[in-house]
């Protein structure tokens, strides 16, 4: 069977729901797919069936020891995430003239360009350009994508939002309610991902302390220590449970269940983070299973008011009107949300469409 090597920025992508789709639309055309990531070791997958996960540096260094090896042969085409691995990948699929499929997850223009030196940003736009396909999570951001990479008009480019096409199943409302310690009757607010004043958690404390009777749910990726410190002494804390440890994929979307209304707030400079829309894992995850979102007010989240299952903010102040105005009508938009799930965000025919525009691409 054909093998295709996927690179990937970190191991815990590899259960992320594009790279989810993506592994299943290699083998759903007859391809078996290797893992490959940076800085992490070696890691298994068994909840997911994901193969272990090989450890690259992506550096000039790996890429002078190791790109030539006459064993990448073997690949019949490359993938990769964004945007250090396509450097890799790009170099790999010259090399040994392979095709390549990136998935653009991360658009590192502007001011989220990074800091990593002007020669590695051209290695990894190289590759970005040799992209026989390239995949963005959002349809407002293929214009800057193309714009960033120097794609051609003739190079394809798909939408594959950020969820599951099939979403794990939800958890227990009252039982989850309980290991959390909250009442099973108490409006909750989640919050899912970094936890920092980028992605609004300055407002969900703000919020906490603004309203009595909320209660909030954080799923963080990590916490620094001071952050662990403060929070427990905040005020309003005894109706905040964050965490312990970093959820799995799934975890975090079942758990997404047992909470009422979900953050998706973005207030990062860079152009990728104001064109959002079904990129955002955290809104995707919320909407299959049926939860109101309140997400930052960009044109690529208009939707949300559209089909009347989310409310757009740009203040702490608005936040906080928002927990009001949705718990007032909760049912109904819960059932927005789930539609709005089914007919935009639409990820199976998203997925018919990357599976179609893949065979060419890898032949």
């Amino acid at each position: 069977m054909p093998r295709i090597a996927h690179f990937l920025l970190h191991p815990e992508l590899a259960d992320s729901p594009p790279n989810d789709a993506l592994r299943q639309a290699y083998a759903e055309l007859g391809y078996e797919v290797d893992l490959f990531a940076g800085g992490f070791g070696d890691a298994a997958h068994p909840a997911t069936g994901a193969p272990p996960i090989a450890r690259v540096d992506y550096s000039r260094r790996w890429l002078f020891e190791n790109a030539w090896r006459p064993h990448w042969r073997r690949y019949a085409a490359f993938s990769c995430t964004c945007e250090d691995p396509a450097a890799v990948a790009g170099v790999l699929s010259r090399l040994h003239r392979r095709p390549l499929v990136v998935l653009a997850d991360e658009i590192r223009a502007g001011a989220y360009r990074g800091h990593a030196p002007e020669s590695w940003k051209r290695l990894c736009r190289a590759g970005l350009r040799r992209a026989a396909l390239t995949i963005v999570n959002d349809p407002s951001r293929e214009a800057l994508q193309r714009d960033y990479a120097g794609l051609s008009p003739a190079q394809p480019v798909v939408v594959y939002p950020g969820g599951y096409r099939t979403p794990p199943p939800p958890v227990d409302r009252a039982v989850q309610r309980a290991k959390w310690g909250f009442p099973e009757s108490a409006t909750v607010l989640g919050f899912s991902g970094l936890f920092g004043v980028g992605n609004g958690g300055h407002w969900l404390v703000e919020a906490l302390q603004a309203i009595p009777d909320l209660h909030a749910v954080v799923q963080p990726l990590w916490t620094d220590e001071m952050t662990r410190f403060l929070l427990p002494r905040i005020s309003g804390a005894e109706r905040l449970y964050v965490e312990p440890t970093r959820l799995g994929w799934r975890d975090a979307w079942s758990q997404a269940a047992a909470v009422d209304l979900g953050m998706a707030i973005y207030l990062q400079p860079g152009e990728q983070f104001q064109r959002m829309g079904t990129s955002s894992n955290r809104l995707c995850m919320f909407l299959a299973m049926g939860v109101p979102v309140i997400a930052s007010r960009q044109e690529s989240l208009r939707f949300l008011e559209e089909y009347d299952c989310g409310v757009l903010v740009g203040s702490r102040a608005e936040l906080v009107e928002a927990v009001g105005a949705i718990s007032t009508r909760l049912p109904a938009m819960k059932v927005n949300a789930r539609r709005c799930w089914s007919e935009h965000v639409q990820v199976e025919a998203r997925y018919r469409e990357l599976a179609a525009a893949m065979r060419p691409a890898l032949s």
